[in-house]
């Protein structure tokens, strides 16, 4: 697994880092420049960065060998075993400071914030703290149940559909009087758009990818603004059908009303003409 060494907390709990007592997240950062993209599974390497810091917590990199579920919380680990319908958790389980770890072999799921309240998931673009690494608390990490690298439990369905959901299909929308063909397909080629967008990944505290869900609707209210003048496409027909799949999307709704209407009047400034590619 790839290996990066990690601030650690001291015994009056400030971080090891410059920021010491004032550090949001103490003993749970990189210690390396390069950060998480420093993580490495050289074992000449891994022994000179331990050689430099022998109290360094320890740091694996997820979303290649293995994928974590996080729960922080005792709500969040009753919602994973009825998740699951089990009355115990198989494979690695790891106690932290303040909660579990549970191991999977990685499965390419993003990293995800808040799939439960409680529970976080840690995949690509993300790391975790091993055992025996020492929590602010004055708790170590440690194995409570026996495991084998060699043989990571695959995540469970149920749990994976939780990371990343399917897309909702898209139902073939019925002919709308007002639109052209052209116009339908367009509304329909951006209702996908805004379904699919990213949502935000936050690690520790921290947002590492901003996401897009916002930008996205703004973009395809612009698109089909653009298009109004020539496909007799109407303001509450966009609205109604992105407003519908932004909602899907996890937006709220007032923001929804809000990006909306910027975008569409900024598209209806700037119509698109014959043989003018979009943006």
């Amino acid at each position: 697994m790839p290996v990066l060494p990690l601030h650690s907390p001291g015994v009056d709990g400030r971080c090891s880092c410059r920021a010491g007592a004032r550090c949001s997240s103490p003993g749970k950062h990189p210690r390396l420049r390069k950060g998480l993209h420093g993580a490495s599974r050289h074992p000449e390497v891994v022994r000179r960065w331990w050689s430099l810091w022998p109290y360094a917590n320890i740091g694996l990199a997820t979303g290649t060998v293995l994928d974590v579920c996080d729960i922080d919380t005792n709500d969040g680990l009753h919602q994973i075993l009825d998740l699951l319908k089990v009355i115990r958790l198989s494979g690695p389980l790891i106690r932290t400071g303040r909660g579990w770890h549970l191991w999977y072999a990685s499965a390419g799921l993003p990293s995800r914030i808040a799939i439960l309240p409680g529970v976080d998931w840690r995949g690509r673009g993300g790391f975790v703290v091993a055992p025996p690494s020492l929590h602010v608390s004055g708790i170590r990490y440690r194995f409570r149940q026996p495991w084998d690298t060699a043989h990571l439990p695959a995540c469970p369905p149920a749990l994976s559909l939780l990371v990343a959901p399917q897309p909702p299909a898209v139902p073939e929308a019925a002919p709308i009087a007002d639109v052209s063909r052209y116009g339908q397909a367009a509304l329909t080629g951006e209702v996908e758009r805004v379904l699919r967008a990213p949502r935000p990944v936050i690690l520790d505290g921290r947002r590492i990818s901003g996401g897009g869900r916002n930008a996205t609707l703004n973009r395809a209210a612009f698109r089909l603004g653009q298009l109004a003048e020539r496909t007799g496409m109407t303001e509450a027909t966009a609205r109604r059908a992105l407003t519908q799949a932004a909602l899907r999307a996890g937006l709220g709704r007032a923001e929804v009303h809000r990006t909306f209407a910027s975008g569409w009047h900024a598209g209806l400034r700037s119509p698109r003409r014959q043989g003018t590619p979009g943006p």
